[in-house]
């Protein structure tokens, strides 16, 4: 019998050789194994490092908002310390215009009583206050306007007692005769008047 070689010559060799890549001889398994062990830490750290840098990267982000909302807050603060200081202030002002106010009441008071009661032909010189105590001068182009006038000072409400004529005079200014006067009186405390007059 004859037999016949239908396949190339070394064919049966590339077909071992193929086996050969495939089954791993035993003396390159450890090493084969090593390299398998090799190439996964390999991967493994570099998983690790890309969630580390990644966490960096998001940390350092929440960081980065972090700072601005705080260098927001910062602005906000201190507009809110100027707000209160000049809330204080300001408060500070409105006290000071209130004891003003109380404290001139009376003298505005006083000056606003003098003149609705100055009645037409009397004028005053000088007006003196020391404590309740009021002291008035001035010249009339009668007795009956400093009467006049006196009358309205006493129903005023301000005054405390009757107003006392002090001195009455008779002057000649240019060609007309007038009377010089000096009244006193005691200021009632601003408390104590009655309301709207």
């Amino acid at each position: 019998m004859i037999r016949v070689n239908l396949l190339a010559p070394g064919s049966e060799a590339s077909a071992g050789s193929w086996r050969r890549w495939l089954v791993v001889p035993p003396e390159q398994r450890a090493a084969l194994v090593g390299l398998t062990l090799l190439v996964a830490t390999a991967i493994g750290v570099a998983g690790w490092w890309w969630t580390i840098d990644r966490d960096r990267r998001a940390l350092e982000s929440e960081i980065a908002v972090a700072e601005t909302t705080m260098t927001r807050l910062q602005d906000a603060a201190r507009l809110v310390e100027k707000a209160t200081a000049r809330e204080k202030d300001l408060r500070e002002r409105l006290a000071l215009i209130d004891r003003l106010r109380a404290t001139q009441r009376a003298p505005v008071l006083l000056l606003d009583t003098v003149s609705r009661a100055l009645p037409e032909g009397l004028w005053l010189l000088e007006l003196r206050q020391t404590g309740a105590s009021v002291q008035l001068e001035g010249r009339a182009v009668s007795l009956s306007a400093l009467t006049d006038f006196v009358d309205r000072l006493q129903t005023s409400g301000r005054f405390v007692h009757t107003i006392d004529i002090v001195t009455t005079s008779m002057e000649t200014l240019g060609e007309a005769s007038v009377v010089r006067f000096a009244i006193r009186g005691e200021v009632r405390a601003p408390a104590a008047t009655k309301e709207g007059t």
